[in-house]
């Protein structure tokens, strides 16, 4: 059976109640209520695979302290394998506090980045000889992760295309935090040749390409899908651009919605369908996911999932 492997940046996310305004400096705010979760693309992705029933590995460093526990015993819990789950000692686990605007549910995010900037190659290579032939390894929040951002993770993907070219691997980079600088460009359009997908946002693709996404294809021969919102997402080859529409719900969290998208679409691949239904598939499960409490108390599950795609039939 293919196994999924999902590398990438992991953190206890504390998720603040809705105010009006940020205070100023030296004040004391009222918070109504709280959850605590754990967070960042890879904790995100592996949960929605792990309620979709297919066999998830994940890949990233926590902690040797309560938070990383909690976080690996949650992983468990949900039928996540934690065998590549590195507890690193003298550096903490991850931690995200979300501020939430109660008229504009925008968020504002403040990170300690702990124990995820020390992913790095070395703890892939742990990973490489249980890494078969048409197994999925995806990476994400590649940018959080400073240890990964050099020569050797280029050199590991090329080793995983050149001795194990069946395996599927897939790319989300998340946004730099120094901005789309001309160096981060060379950096991404360096990983592509060895990526079958690469799964950015429409923002972020804009600012890569210069807002011509179509030239990408002049230097990289995979597929882009790009996450569009409430608009669905887009599929975009060398040959051909496809629109595909999502469905319609009620949104109580959108924290995690594209890494939803991303565990839907392996998911679909996983499965067997088509690339148009694979990324329906990915659009339903994160419109979905994002419809249930911010506590994530349920995730989507293949029922729900195959339920709603009868409606594109």
């Amino acid at each position: 059976m293919k196994k999924v492997f999902v590398a990438g940046n992991i953190s206890l996310d504390l998720i603040l109640g809705e105010i009006d305004n940020f205070p100023g400096w030296g004040v004391e705010l009222l918070i109504p209520g709280y959850i605590m979760r754990p967070g960042g693309q890879a904790s995100n992705t592996v949960l929605a695979l792990g309620s979709l029933k297919i066999p998830v590995y994940v890949i990233g460093t926590i902690g040797v302290d309560n938070v990383g526990q909690d976080i690996r015993q949650a992983f468990e819990k949900w039928g996540v394998h934690s065998d590549y789950l590195f507890a690193l000692p003298h550096v903490p686990t991850g931690l995200s506090v979300a501020v939430t605007n109660r008229a504009t549910h925008e968020r504002t995010f403040l990170t300690e980045l702990g124990a995820q900037k020390e992913l790095s190659y070395i703890h892939l290579e742990e990973v490489f000889s249980n890494i078969r032939n048409g197994d999925y390894l995806l990476i994400c929040g590649y940018f959080l992760s400073n240890s990964l951002r050099n020569d050797n993770f280029v050199h590991f993907l090329r080793k995983v295309k050149k001795e194990k070219p069946k395996t599927i691997l897939l790319l989300d980079t998340g946004w730099p935090p120094e901005g789309w600088t001309n160096q981060v460009k060379i950096e991404v359009f360096n990983l592509l040749p060895f990526i079958d997908y690469f799964l950015p946002n429409e923002i972020e693709v804009e600012h890569l390409t210069n807002k011509r996404p179509m030239e990408i294809f002049n230097i990289w021969s995979g597929t882009l899908i790009v996450k569009t919102g409430k608009d669905g997402s887009k599929i975009m080859t060398r040959e051909k651009v496809y629109h595909i529409p999502t469905i319609s719900v009620e949104v109580k969290d959108t924290i995690g919605a594209g890494d939803y998208f991303n565990a839907g679409f392996i998911w679909g691949q996983w499965k067997g369908f088509d690339l148009l239904q694979s990324t329906r598939a990915a659009n339903i499960i994160a419109s979905l996911n994002i419809s249930f409490d911010a506590k994530r108390s349920k995730l989507s599950n293949p029922d729900d999932i195959e339920r709603r795609l009868k409606d594109f039939m």
